[in-house]
């Protein structure tokens, strides 16, 4: 299998990758010191999720690095929602399955276990990956904290469908007004163009609304 990206182990003994390598592979347009601290927003964590240390000085100033875990990595990699994050993702899942393969056979008791183990742990990532992909789609790219109505419905797993989000939508703009609240726009696919809310007041009109509790 071709060596896409380099898979190394940390002194813990856990296979790591180079967020700089990864931030390479995908082709993300994005500064690398702007993309990877934006990465780290949807709840990976430093010590479990990844480690963090500065390069070694060639002359210049030290940069930070960091080393994601595989299931970092994949994760990281699905949030892309691209080619190459599918790519990616696919890549570590083989390089996994090859380590796996060289390791003792289990008894059955044992197989059994680790599957049991193994579905719980995948439907663990997935709602998590989900959740963050939910994140990633509402946030705009310009205000922290704003959200589209769709958006943080989603993340609140609320069904919102187009008379509900119209509902909403007429509701908060006219208390954004009310408040003085500034207002930003992002373009949708399916609307043209959307309005973004501070997450302040999305929570007041959607408790109003009975669709989420204080």
């Amino acid at each position: 299998m071709e060596n896409l990206i380099n898979i190394t182990t940390n002194e813990q003994g856990l296979s790591v990758v180079s967020a700089r390598e990864l931030h390479s592979f995908l082709d993300v347009k994005t500064e690398f010191k702007d993309w990877m601290p934006r990465m780290l927003e949807y709840g990976f964590e430093e010590d479990k999720d990844f480690s963090s240390f500065l390069s070694k000085s060639t002359g210049g100033r030290p940069s930070k690095e960091f080393a994601l875990t595989i299931d970092t990595a994949k994760e990281i990699a699905m949030i892309q929602r691209s080619e190459k994050g599918k790519q990616a993702r696919t890549y570590f899942i083989e390089c996994e399955k090859i380590a796996k393969s060289k390791v003792k056979p289990l008894t059955q008791a044992e197989q059994l276990y680790e599957n049991a183990k193994l579905l719980l742990e995948i439907d663990r990532k997935q709602k998590e990956t989900d959740r963050r992909i939910d994140l990633l789609e509402a946030k705009t790219q310009t205000l922290h904290n704003y959200f589209t109505i769709v958006g943080f419905a989603n993340l609140n797993n609320i069904n919102c469908g187009l008379q509900l989000a119209s509902k909403l939508g007429r509701i908060c703009k006219a208390e954004a007004r009310r408040e003085g609240y500034m207002l930003e726009t992002m373009p949708d696919p399916r609307f043209g163009v959307v309005n973004l809310y501070p997450v302040k007041l999305l929570i007041k009109i959607f408790t109003e609304q009975n669709l989420i509790s204080n």
